[in-house]
C-alpha cells in the first residue's frame, strides 16, 4: 500500500510540476512552429517531424522533471535508495532507447532543413545529459559520495540550459 502512495505522489508532483510550468506542448509549439491541420501529401513530412518534437520535447521535460522528483523523494528518505536505483535503472533504458531511436533521424542523407537539425542534435544532447543525471544519481543513491552528488548538480544543469536553448524555454 505505501508504495502504491508513493507511486501516486509522485505522479502528482511530475503533473503539478508541468502544471505550474505551463506543459510541454506549448513549449514544443513554440520551438516547433503550430501544428498542422491538414498536411496533405507535401506536409506530411513536416507533420511527422513536428509530431516527433513535440513528443520529444515532452519526453525530454518529463525525464527532467521525474529525475528532480526522484531525487528530493529520496533526499526525504520518502522512497529508500534501491528503489530510487530500480527506477532510474528503468528511465535511464528509456532514454537510451530514444536517443537511439533519434539518432536514426540525423543521417544527412535525409536532408532535414538545418532547424530541424538543430533541434533533433539538441534533444540527442539533452538525452545525454539526462542518462548522466540519473546515473550520477543512481551512484550517489548507493555510494552517498559528494562526487556522485557533484556530478548529478552538473549533469542537471546542463540539462536544464540545454532544454532552455533547444526548446526556448525560460
Amino acid at each position: 500500500m505505501k508504495y502504491i502512495v508513493h507511486k501516486i505522489v509522485l505522479f502528482l508532483a511530475v503533473g503539478v510540476f508541468f502544471g505550474l510550468t505551463g506543459g510541454s506542448v506549448g513549449w514544443a509549439q513554440n520551438s516547433l512552429g503550430p501544428p498542422l491541420e491538414s498536411p496533405g501529401a507535401a506536409g506530411r513530412e513536416s507533420l511527422h517531424l513536428n509530431t516527433i518534437g513535440t513528443y520529444s520535447a515532452g519526453f525530454v521535460l518529463q525525464s527532467y522533471g521525474y529525475i528532480g522528483v526522484l531525487a528530493d523523494v529520496m533526499s526525504q528518505g520518502v522512497y529508500e535508495p534501491e528503489m530510487v536505483r530500480g527506477m532510474l535503472k528503468e528511465t535511464i533504458t528509456f532514454l537510451r532507447n530514444a536517443n537511439q531511436q533519434l539518432s536514426l533521424y540525423q543521417d544527412k542523407t535525409l536532408r532535414f532543413s538545418q532547424a530541424d537539425q538543430r533541434f533533433i542534435d539538441g534533444i540527442n544532447s539533452i538525452i545525454n545529459d539526462l542518462i548522466n543525471e540519473a546515473e550520477a544519481l543512481s551512484a550517489f543513491a548507493e555510494s552517498r559520495k559528494e562526487e556522485d552528488l557533484q556530478r548529478f548538480e552538473t549533469s542537471r544543469k546542463k540539462a536544464w540550459s540545454g532544454i532552455k536553448k533547444t526548446l526556448g524555454v525560460n
